[in-house]
């Protein structure tokens, strides 16, 4: 059965944008019945604590980690987008062992366990060459992770048929890694304009009609600040959602897909 995972990456400074986020993320998602991951840096929780506060019971919404402050990247990229090179240097292990822990302790005060994260800028290959920070992130309770983010050109877009592995032959059985396929969000948007609106959402239903042919599992990349631009209802996600249903896909969290692997 072809299964979608929508995760958001919330990361802004902005308590506007988080708010007004998670008010209408919160709306479409109840609308649709359709649970969501939100992958959130730790700075961003601790500032905005009340608002999340408001989804600590809510069945639909999963909430995990994207690092403390989104500033130390797991693995340097070096982005080739056809036209341009761009380097982005890694964090030292003690720089990035310290973020996760933060961000895991900030979670932690406030009732919530993390057992997911969602690495910064994400990378080729997720942490298959990286059984060091694998390390890290087991160590810190860590057993589910978005990775996997780009293409051998540090760019995009993931083929579908990237699908979720776990790190074995790391030595890590029990992390699974669930690549995020196909164009993140605001790539494909910088790329093909942000009132493209219409044009976005023929592209998120054609990966529908291919998962569902192939029967695989697509892991869906939105943030908050990117959610609400140009969009204020949310429609790119109510589409894709309505759609999503139209054709018998499996729409699930990333906590509850991982604990219906066979991990266990």
């Amino acid at each position: 059965m072809a299964t979608l995972l929508i995760g958001y990456d919330v990361e802004s400074g902005d308590t506007k944008i988080v708010g007004n986020f998670l008010s209408k993320a919160l709306e479409v998602h109840k609308a649709f019945n359709a649970p969501c991951t939100m992958f959130i840096t730790g700075k961003t929780f601790k500032k905005n604590l009340s608002s999340f506060k408001q989804l600590f019971n809510e069945k639909l919404v999963d909430l995990q980690q994207h690092t403390y402050s989104h500033k130390f990247l797991f693995k340097t990229v070096v982005m080739n987008d056809g036209k341009n090179q761009q380097m982005f240097k890694a964090g030292s292990l003690w720089q990035i062992a310290r973020d996760v822990r933060k961000a895991q302790n900030a979670f932690k005060r406030a009732g919530v366990k993390c057992l997911g994260l969602t690495a910064p800028f994400c990378y080729y290959r997720g942490l298959m060459d990286r059984p060091d920070i694998l390390k890290i992130l087991h160590k810190n309770g860590i057993r589910f992770i978005r990775s996997y983010g780009r293409n051998e050109n540090d760019w995009q877009p993931v083929a579908m048929e990237v699908q979720p592995f776990f790190y074995k032959l790391q030595g890590f059985p029990d992390m699974l890694e669930f690549p995020i396929q196909g164009w993140q969000d605001g790539y494909w948007r910088n790329v093909n304009g942000w009132n493209n609106i219409a044009g976005y959402i023929t592209y998120l239903k054609e990966n529908i009609d291919y998962i569902v042919s192939k029967n695989l599992v697509w892991g869906y990349l939105q943030h908050d600040f990117t959610s609400l631009r140009e969009d204020p209802d949310m429609k790119v996600m109510r589409e894709l959602l309505n759609y999503a249903i139209k054709r018998g896909v499996k729409i699930n969290s990333y906590k509850q897909e991982y604990e219906d692997s066979n991990c266990f």
